[in-house]
């Protein structure tokens, strides 16, 4: 048939690479010689029409010889790798298309090749003994289906799985993840329903068990009612789970500086209605009732609580508002548990006004209350928060930042004891050529007290500048960091680096990329040091491509639990040369 010849497809690639590199690493130096071949062939075809049914068939193969050690190259590994890929998918033009994709691929290495797999570096191979030879099977099914019809609920489903193993001897390693998500909406000319459920997984069994499980549920209802009224209904639940299990240090269960949780489970589930009501331009009513719970392995929280808050624009960018709030709240810290009855006033006001180039506000808002628990014990409560903000813009630049700080103290409830302080600041601007852009954010929480205070105090920052050079090139330098201060210990972590890019000659491109990082843990006693570079050359000639790139590593490590730091020095030198092709049937 005209229509199944047209759609039938045949593509693929074939590369092959030529690498050599030198490393030295805890002082003993190395040199490795590598050629790799890689073979693609895919097929794409349809039945009886496209707009019915597209599959999809893909075998790929990929080999590796590595030759490595002193002068003599006396370390000789290989790696083969064998993998396919199929799918389809039906009605793939109409509003309902479903789509399912498999993928299976089994890797052959030798005990000395250095995989860079993550679940195949977890087995540890005790010092002195050879190393085996190892076979890693990877699969993965991917399916998902739409409904996009405009008188029916718009619908979405998507599940992945993947699945990996590593035998090799008697060392044995899996790893499983999984992904599921559904959606559901429907929207009419007044009302909107919105249902979401995502669920992950991931489990790995290797020298540990690392699991983590989530999942959320959440639906979402908004009407718009007659005279200039709103309401709204969010309701949901979510669940999470880690479980991180070592085996037990040969001197007992104290013979480790450290050892991580072995499990934490938290659990959330809240309900939040508003109807929001305006009699007219300036003034606008809320009424709120919500309910929240939070389970943790050590402390749970639940609140139910009504409100009534008022806006009032008394003058053009000044608006009054105020507050008044009842319910119950508790919390359950090991056996002890405390309900109270809460009740709470709040009143504020807030600013904006905008001067040309210069938009700024201000907000302030404070408040007092009292909590009575079930035996009659009265404390009081209060809070306050304010915060400024303030831009500026022009042709050329934009600049904005702010200040916030929020307290809340209670006599009772040890959490009801909090402090938030944020500030923030950005800037972006261009001159001719020039483009530059820059954030910084600091954060302090602090929460509980006596026994259950916890304090953080976070600082991130970063920078980029770029510049344009001529039609087809460009400079980028860009600089960043993160520090975060706890009870537990500071991590601190920063970088710097650079890239250019340049389109030299029709298609031949030339890429550099170089950066610098640090990052220290005080907790673990964590200092590592990295630099990493990266250059490339490449030409394309019609079907062909041709590539010479350059590596460079860099990398210093010293933690708590290592004798001594483990350093790191590597290059290498690779040649590419890939042929594609395609042809229709």
């Amino acid at each position: 048939m005209p229509g199944l010849a047209g759609a039938q497809v045949v593509a693929g690639a074939a590369a092959w690479t030529v690498g050599r590199g030198s490393n030295e690493s805890g002082g003993q130096p190395s040199e490795n010689n590598s050629f790799w071949q890689d073979y693609t062939l895919g097929y794409t075809g349809s039945l009886v029409d496209a707009r019915l049914l597209k599959y999809n068939a893909e075998i790929a193969f990929r080999t590796n010889s590595l030759n490595s050690g002193g002068v003599d190259y006396s370390q000789q590994g290989h790696q083969r790798d064998l993998g396919y890929k199929l799918g389809a998918s039906l009605f793939p033009a109409r509003p309902f298309p479903f789509f399912i994709q498999a993928s299976r691929d089994t890797i052959d290495e030798s005990g000395n090749y250095p995989s860079s797999s993550g679940i195949r570096g977890g087995i540890a191979v005790p010092p002195g003994v050879p190393q085996p030879d190892f076979r890693t099977r990877n699969t993965a099914l991917s399916t998902g289906w739409q409904l996009s019809v405009p008188s029916l609920p718009r619908i979405d489903v998507g599940y992945r799985k993947g699945h990996s193993i590593v035998t090799g001897g008697p060392y044995f390693a899996e790893q499983r993840d999984e992904d599921l998500h559904l959606g559901v909406s429907k929207d009419t000319t007044r009302t909107q329903h919105v249902l979401r459920y995502q669920r992950t997984a991931y489990e790995n069994l290797v020298s540990q068990a690392f699991n983590q499980r989530l999942s959320d549920l959440e639906y979402d209802f908004g009407a718009t009612l007659p005279k200039r009224s709103r309401a709204s209904v969010r309701a949901g639940r979510r669940t999470s789970l880690s479980l991180f299990d070592v085996a037990v240090p040969v001197g007992g269960q104290d013979a480790g500086a450290y050892s991580p949780p072995s499990r934490g489970e938290v659990g959330t589930t809240y309900l939040v209605s508003t109807l929001n009501i305006e009699p007219n331009r300036r003034l606008s009513l809320d009424l709120t009732g919500t309910f929240d719970r939070q389970d943790g392995s050590l402390v749970t929280t639940d609140a139910k609580l009504a409100s009534a808050t008022a806006y009032f624009e008394a003058l053009p960018g000044l608006s009054l508002n105020a507050s008044g709030t009842f319910g119950e709240r508790g919390q359950q810290l090991g056996q002890g548990t405390i309900t109270v009855i809460t009740r709470s006033g709040l009143a504020g006001v807030s600013y904006r006004a905008r001067v040309r180039w210069l938009d700024a506000g201000v907000q302030y808002a404070a408040g007092a209350g009292t909590n009575t628990t079930l035996d009659g014990q009265v404390g009081s409560t209060g809070s306050w928060a304010g915060q400024a903000n303030a831009s500026a813009s022009s042709q050329w630049f934009s600049v904005s930042g702010g200040y916030g700080r929020s307290k809340n103290t209670d006599d009772i409830l040890d959490y009801g004891n909090f402090t938030h302080e944020r500030g923030h600041a950005a800037i972006q601007g261009r001159a001719g050529r020039v483009l530059l852009n820059g954030s910084w954010e600091e954060l302090l929480i602090d929460r509980g007290r006596n026994l259950t205070f916890a304090s953080e105090r976070q600082r991130i920052f970063t920078a980029t500048a770029s510049l344009r050079v001529g039609r087809n090139s460009l400079l980028s330098v860009n600089a960043g960091g993160f520090r975060n201060d706890s009870e537990s210990g500071r991590d601190r972590t920063m970088f710097a680096g650079s890239s250019f890019e340049s389109q030299l000659w029709r298609g031949l491109h030339l890429m550099l990329w170089g950066r610098l990082g640090e990052t220290t843990a005080t907790q673990t006693g964590l200092d590592q040091r990295a630099l990493n570079a990266f250059a490339q050359l490449e030409y394309r000639l019609r079907f062909f491509n041709f590539a010479l790139e350059y590596r460079y590593n860099d990398q210093d490590l010293s933690s708590g639990d290592l004798a001594n730091p483990i350093k790191f020095r590597g290059h290498q030198m690779l040649l590419r040369i890939t042929r594609k092709f395609g042809f229709t049937l």
